[in-house]
């Protein structure tokens, strides 16, 4: 009741007492999947997907609504597919520390898929969770000098300020499932290229330094 009231104090619509008391009856779970890339061709291996992190966390509908609004106005501008991955990461990190303040920062769990494509996640109290996998791919933007070239000429100076300049990038993968964990029993995911929930971008970007003295036109 304590730990209810402090969920409600803190605005959180999980009732964690249910899942404290699934764990201290020993009502307990398996969350166990798979991560990788299908087969392009029938005799071709799938590739996994190591290194993808899987966090699982109570089911709170207000979280969901929020996951679903950022999908939704993925694609209204360039603006929001921007941080659409961002906003994601985000909003997973402000419910976890709304449940660490409401004293169950020990409910969330994450695990990472290793090389065979694998991931467990075990003694998972009974009840409703989502799942939110993410995994990152960076791409790099900036041009590499060729072996022998001349360095380029400096660029003349200019009134205007010089915008931000694109490092990179990494094409962020998220996996997102609702699920009931069983007493007892096993429940069995795949994650794959093909069924991801979003696909974003986090751009890396360097600011433009400041001239050291004022802009002087040529003569």
């Amino acid at each position: 009741m304590a730990l209810a009231a402090t969920a409600l104090a803190q605005g959180i619509d999980v009732p964690l007492e249910r899942y404290r008391k699934a764990m201290s009856l020993g009502e307990v779970g398996t969350v166990r999947g798979r991560a990788f890339t299908e087969r392009r061709k029938p005799r071709a291996s799938d590739l996994p997907l190591a290194g993808t992190v899987v966090a699982l966390l109570p089911r709170s509908d207000a979280w969901l609504v929020r996951l679903q609004a950022i999908k939704r106005g993925a694609r209204d501008s360039v603006e929001t597919y921007r941080d659409a991955a961002p906003a994601v990461r985000r909003s997973r990190e402000a419910y976890e520390k709304s449940l660490w303040e409401a004293g169950a920062g020990d409910l969330p769990q994450t695990a990472t898929v290793d090389t065979e494509g694998v991931f467990t996640l075990d003694n998972v109290p009974a009840g409703a969770w989502l799942l939110l996998a993410s995994r990152s791919t960076y791409v790099n933007k900036t041009p590499l000098p060729r072996p022998g070239a001349p360095p380029p000429p400096a660029k003349p100076p200019s009134p205007f300020v010089a915008s931000d300049k694109l490092l990179g990038y990494h094409v962020v993968t998220y996996w997102f499932r609702e699920l009931t964990v069983v007493p007892g029993a096993t429940e069995a995911l795949e994650l794959t290229d093909r069924n991801a929930w979003l696909t974003g971008v986090q751009e890396e970007r360097e600011k433009p330094r400041l001239p050291d003295r004022p802009y002087e036109p040529p003569r």
